[in-house]
């Protein structure tokens, strides 16, 4: 297959991605379909640049033939492999698990800030989903202990450190650090929830992952956002 039929595949497969997106019973150009759907799905807000830049090259292979067999644009191999990859994805997403399955460390609410202290500097475990008994309470990070040490340290150190992490929770505010998201959610709509949390709320730690994004299902991973760095 030639490169510009590549191409065009490729397209084709984006474009009926979008039009059963956008669902809309009624004709709507390429170019307008971009830029409805950019709102509301985290993949083609990711690369609507590059699909309306596509859209042009695939109106001069498609509108600009000479002969049957010949067109004037030819795409560049790069451009080529580029618009199979984004096609692939909208087609096939990866999704959050297994893309970021881990195992997680788990805490009760009554451990103590000493308890919780050791295992920071005795594991590489630095943000911990705390329980009281099977119900979820919060999630406490290395950087909330810190924090809160910081600010209680005009009293006993020794006493201090007797104190249970669910103070810690409680003592965090009301604005959660973290969100439920089910298993079936591909990387870019986390990816995408994550960065809009953060800007509303600077102390998000992380999305905790469940087989359908309740509190009292098994915890199956975590999203934090330094994990951004490995969303494709």
């Amino acid at each position: 297959m030639e490169r510009a039929e590549r191409f065009i595949v490729a397209f084709n497969k984006i474009e009926k991605y979008i039009n059963q997106q956008l669902n809309d019973t009624s004709y709507v150009p390429f170019f307008q379909a971009v830029l409805r759907l950019r709102k509301k799905d985290a993949i083609v807000n990711r690369y609507h640049n590059d699909l309306l830049e596509y859209s042009e090259l695939r109106n001069a292979i498609v509108h600009e033939r000479t002969e049957v067999n010949y067109t004037i644009a030819d795409p560049h191999i790069e451009i080529v492999e580029a618009i199979e990859k984004i096609a692939a994805e909208m087609t096939a997403p990866k999704l959050v698990i297994p893309t970021f399955a881990k195992t997680l460390k788990v805490v009760q609410a009554d451990l103590t800030v000493k308890t919780i202290l050791n295992v920071i500097r005795e594991t590489r475990f630095t943000q911990f989903p705390v329980y009281r008994s099977k119900q979820f309470v919060g999630l406490l990070t290395d950087k909330t202990v810190l924090h809160w040490i910081a600010h209680h340290m005009n009293g006993d150190f020794a006493e201090l450190l007797k104190t249970p992490i669910m103070k810690l929770i409680d003592d965090n505010g009301a604005e959660p650090n973290y969100r439920f998201i089910p298993r079936s959610m591909d990387i870019y709509q986390a990816e995408e929830l994550l960065l809009d949390m953060f800007k509303k709320h600077e102390g998000i730690a992380a999305l905790l992952i469940t087989e359908d994004g309740k509190p009292n299902q098994k915890l199956l991973g975590m999203v934090t956002p330094s994990d951004l760095i490995r969303v494709p």
